[in-house]
């Protein structure tokens, strides 16, 4: 028998339609279809949930020669068991090739009841090595919502969330948060419940594996896309009737602020002051001079520490998308007095343009290989990437 069919068979044995056997499990009654069309493989966690559901090993499931409890092989022709052990009584006379088939048996069976055995022992290896690699696992995105459940407010000892933001320019996300979590429910069911982290943000959701120590705190860390505000619940699954429990950690926001670069700038005469006049941009006759000291200044406005500072800075004079000319700004220097980075440059370019049809542009990558623009005018500025 197929997988597939030894679980239509056990599921018809226990009086379960399709439908039961899919809420028992948390899946939709086509998952079990499929399975049972042998158009799908059920997972190692759900052959874990239908083992103990229908109390055989996964073993016997997943082996096709392997028969179900109680479901006697038909023996060869000619070959009829006894109720009595393993008694063979022969109708016709023995020939050569009949005992080999009676030796060969007798060796499968016994082949067989020792695969029982390791299988039941491996069941119980594999369930604890499933957790392990759970925590290995990248984050995966789940549906939408919250599972329709319990919702506790108030279920948690203590918990603690802390995010830092991490940078891969290989990933598809580049731009992520790095998650670590905790939390200590105030009823703790280890033995019955199964439990997980499931972060919330904008219709969108993400789980973690959650493990638990010694102080009867639940941890698990990961990673999602970079988002503004989230959502943290403890989700607790019941592994005999599936009710669920999650329980609120807390919602966190203003995220993004915290990790943005705040940036002005001034152009400066020869003795350091604010050259306010105008003189540094001049355009007439068609032609565009952009000549003085050009001084950059960085500061975080929601924080009072850097979480993303600027490593690299250039002046750019772009028309449409080409760039007329560039300048690598001085090293970017840090003033602890008033907790601000500056950075200094002294353009000279003279292009035969209207500074209408340019763009002079501060341009800055900042720690996490993000490149910001701003405009620059003569006495405003505006910001034109985030």
């Amino acid at each position: 028998m197929t997988t597939g069919e030894k679980i239509a068979a056990l599921r018809r044995e226990k009086g379960l339609s399709q439908e039961a056997l899919g809420e028992k499990l948390g899946l939709s009654r086509q998952a079990v279809s499929k399975w049972e069309a042998d158009q799908a493989v059920p997972t190692m966690d759900n052959l874990v949930e239908l083992s103990r559901l229908f109390g055989v090993p996964v073993d016997t499931l997943l082996r096709p020669d392997e028969p179900l409890p109680g479901k006697e092989q038909k023996p060869p022709e000619g070959v009829k068991l006894s109720a009595e052990g393993l008694k063979i009584s022969y109708a016709p006379v023995l020939t050569r090739k009949t005992k080999w088939f009676i030796i060969i048996l007798a060796v499968l069976m016994w082949v067989s009841v020792l695969g029982n055995i390791y299988a039941m022992a491996r069941v119980q290896s594999l369930e604890e090595q499933l957790r392990t690699l759970q925590m290995q696992a990248q984050p995966q995105e789940t549906e939408s919502t919250v599972q329709q459940s319990t919702l506790e407010e108030d279920a948690l000892s203590e918990h603690d969330i802390a995010y830092d933001l991490q940078y891969d320019a290989n990933k598809t996300v580049s731009t992520t948060l790095k998650l670590s979590l905790s939390a200590r429910p105030k009823e703790l069911n280890p033995d019955t419940e199964t439990p997980k982290f499931t972060i919330q943000s904008a219709g969108e959701s993400w789980t973690c594996a959650a493990i638990l120590e010694q102080n009867n705190s639940y941890v698990g860390s990961t990673e999602i896309p970079m988002r503004d505000a989230f959502t943290v619940y403890l989700t607790l699954t019941n592994r005999e009737n599936r009710d669920v429990r999650n329980l609120l950690l807390e919602t966190v926001s203003g995220i993004s602020n915290e990790y943005q670069l705040e940036f002005s700038y001034q152009w400066m005469d020869e003795q350091g002051e604010a050259l306010m006049d105008g003189s540094a941009i001049t355009s007439e006759n068609g032609s565009t001079t952009i000549r003085g000291q050009l001084q950059y200044r960085f500061y975080n406005a929601w924080s009072d520490r850097f979480y993303a500072y600027p490593v690299k800075c250039r002046l750019v004079l772009r028309e449409d998308d080409t760039e007329l000319k560039s300048q690598e700004i001085s090293l970017v220097e840090y003033n602890e007095e008033n907790g601000q980075y500056y950075a200094y440059g002294r353009p000279d370019w003279t292009v035969p343009k209207s500074f209408e049809d340019l763009e002079l542009i501060a341009e800055a990558t900042d720690s996490y290989g993000r490149v910001h623009e701003w405009h620059i005018h003569d006495y405003e500025i505006e910001e034109t990437v985030p």
